[in-house]
């Protein structure tokens, strides 16, 4: 590749303030998968290459590959400015900035981008359909096929290892372990009873591409989570971009909807909602007195009542803007009258018509207002 570079660029010192123009296209299947390249020059030149990857891959991780082999070509040529056409939407939203990268593989991918943008003068970066990607996306397709000799400005390559590895740490025993031995190995636990558990249990499990799968007669492959992977599940489906702070056990719903599993996801699920904040504070709850309250009971009807003075409301006919309340505490039946004024001589008339006479002399007459005329007067 080195001569053939050498060859095609010619002298790097001319044209080197005018734009590159970048295609890269990535595409993946079970097994593999593969990228295409198209560099164009200012001059005109155009730098075609296919590349094989010899690895699982994901369509964001060939899609990360493909822009990680294009930015090396364009460093090869000793192109400063560059404008990288992509018809990957997340990879373009995440390059600037518009998406977050949350998944950990893609980060360290979006971090290795940036490293090699510094390394050119400008790199900009646009999400383009598919129509106006076609040729690389054809490139792609051509990297399972033979290296051609006739036409040497295709450059077909093959990349036996990701540009990017997560290194993964050994993490605690989860429920998963004993399951995953058995559909892997046979291993079995000691004890009869113990293994013969364990054996029906698997039964409701598959390992698919080394990860555990629940399976189901009337759902598809729930992803099985570590203790470790749920708190953020959870949070993300309960308060993330589509979540609406549901209630536990449709929240345990919305998991499996998702696709995740866990034995304790029920249980975790009210959990979660019981500590969240923002539940809490907006929950239809009944609010609880701050202080223990102290019960007023009465045995008979008619012999406690409350009365208590209200106002002054907007003034009405007879230039009444007052109102006097007695309620009994028994039966809950109400007096009331309205006021011109508070006097004692009106508030022993109220007793006196709506009370007394109706149904016969109190026991005990209880207002909030303890030093006004109405228990003065009375």
């Amino acid at each position: 590749m080195a001569d053939f570079l050498v060859e095609v660029t010619g002298d790097p010192t001319e044209e080197t303030d005018i734009w590159w123009r970048l295609h890269v296209y990535g595409a993946s299947n079970q097994t593999s998968g593969g990228a295409g390249i198209i560099l164009e020059s200012p001059a005109g030149v155009i730098y075609e290459q296919s590349v094989k990857f010899e690895f699982p891959v994901s369509n964001n991780q060939a899609e990360y590959e493909a822009l990680l082999g294009g930015l090396i070509l364009a460093k090869e040529v000793k192109a400063t400015r560059l404008e990288v056409c992509s018809d990957s939407q997340v990879v373009t939203s995440q390059v600037n900035g518009s998406y977050q990268a949350r998944d950990s593989l893609l980060q360290k991918y979006l971090e290795k981008v940036k490293e090699l943008s510094k390394q050119f003068e400008e790199v900009t970066i646009q999400h383009v359909s598919r129509e106006r990607n076609t040729r690389a996306d054809l490139l792609s397709k051509l990297a399972s096929t033979k290296p051609g000799v006739r036409n040497r400005s295709l450059i077909q390559g093959m990349i036996k290892e990701p540009a990017v590895a997560l290194h993964l740490t050994k993490t605690d025993p989860s429920w998963m372990d004993p399951i995953t031995d058995f559909l892997e190995t046979g291993k079995l636990p000691d004890g009869e009873k113990v293994a013969r558990a364990l054996r029906r249990e698997a039964a409701k499990y598959a390992i698919v591409q080394g990860q555990l799968f629940k399976k189901g007669f009337n759902q598809p492959l729930l992803k099985c989570l570590h203790p470790g992977q749920t708190d953020y599940v959870l949070r993300e489906v309960h308060e993330g971009c589509y979540g609406y702070h549901i209630g536990g056990k449709a929240l345990a719903r919305k998991l499996i909807r998702a696709g995740y599993y866990w034995p304790s996801m029920t249980m975790d699920s009210k959990e979660f909602v019981r500590k969240c904040v923002k539940c809490q504070e907006n929950a239809n709850f009944h609010k609880a007195s701050p202080t223990e309250l102290s019960l007023l009971t009465s045995s008979r009807p008619f012999t406690q009542w409350g009365v208590d003075l209200l106002g002054p409301f907007p003034v009405g006919p007879r230039q009444v803007k007052y109102l006097i309340v007695a309620i009994d505490y028994y039966t809950k039946w109400v007096e009331a009258e309205p006021l011109a004024i508070i006097s004692s001589s009106n508030c022993r008339k109220f007793m006196w018509r709506q009370v007394i006479t109706q149904f016969g002399n109190p026991e005990i007459v209880i207002s909030v207002n303890g030093t006004s005329s109405l228990i003065r007067s009375l």
